[in-house]
């Protein structure tokens, strides 16, 4: 594989080119009939510089009724939920991380957190997901992206302007998609996430100036067409499956007068198995802005 993949399935990604006004965005609306939804691919981190986010998300905002999340963030956010973040992040009967991968994968693994000061043997009895979102955010960090992102920036916001707000999968459901990354197949998803880490700096720029300009080609080579070609059964499971579950709730929302916003990942927007592209194929309008 040769560009970043795992960057979608954790985080989803980080901004650092200026608004232009004149191009597109990651920002589409849905038509049927006189009704609207509109559609955001997001990005879930951010640094304070990567603020104000193109006008076209404040101007959908501002009209739409209803807020929608890929999930409940609100709960997601409490703490209560760690207690089952844990849980379901913690290997079974008895499973340890190290007895999952080769002796090369988890001594590169083991090499590569003791360089960000982490110790492997504290997470052998955690699933491939816990050690490298650990790693992840530590990555982040480093390039200066640790601001709350697009997400978590209109939750605020619907919370204080008191908007209603909605989710497309309930939170135990998202966080079963989260920690089954790679299972069946973790010493590959390992030695692939350790490749995609030592060129995190490079692809950033690439991968963000297509979100930020709204380039779905672009998007697709850097995000989808790797992904979708090398590890098929994740594919499926985190973007196929899952816009396969939200495509109906979508359609939902056409049948109330409301107009709703939903946000999600981009890379949940593009390709043929796109949530757009299965709302085009079903006759809804579907119009990029800008």
């Amino acid at each position: 594989m040769k560009k970043i993949i795992l960057m979608k399935i954790l985080i989803f990604l980080f901004l650092l080119f200026p608004s232009f006004s004149l191009a597109q965005t990651s920002l589409w609306s849905v038509k049927k009939n006189m009704d609207t939804v509109y559609i955001g691919g997001t990005i879930h981190l951010l640094r304070k510089s990567d603020y104000p986010l193109p006008p076209a998300f404040d101007a959908a905002y501002n009209d739409s009724d209803v807020i929608y999340f890929e999930t409940d963030l609100n709960e997601l956010n409490q703490p209560s939920i760690q207690n089952s973040i844990i849980s379901k992040m913690t290997l079974k009967n008895g499973e340890k991380l190290s007895s999952l991968l080769s002796k090369q994968t988890y001594k590169e693994l083991e090499d590569f957190a003791a360089s960000r000061g982490v110790n492997l043997k504290d997470y052998d009895q955690f699933k491939p997901a816990m050690i490298l979102l650990t790693l992840t955010v530590m990555e982040l960090q480093s390039m200066g992206i640790n601001t709350d992102g697009v997400d978590k920036f209109y939750l605020t916001k619907a919370l204080k302007d008191k908007k209603p707000l909605g989710k497309l999968e309930g939170v135990d459901k998202h966080l079963n998609y989260m920690s089954s990354m790679g299972e069946g197949n973790e010493d590959k998803f390992i030695r692939q996430s350790l490749k995609d880490f030592n060129r995190t700096k490079k692809y950033f720029s690439r991968i963000i100036k297509a979100w930020r300009m709204g380039s779905t080609g672009a998007l697709y080579k850097l995000f989808v067409k790797d992904l979708k070609k090398k590890f098929p059964q994740l594919y499926f499971s985190l973007l196929v499956e899952r816009n396969n579950n939200w495509v109906p709730v979508i359609q939902s929302m056409f049948e109330n007068d409301d107009t709703e916003f939903v946000l999600v990942g981009v890379a949940h927007l593009i390709g043929a198995d796109g949530v757009l592209q299965q709302l085009r194929r079903k006759g809804y309008k579907v119009k990029q802005l800008k």
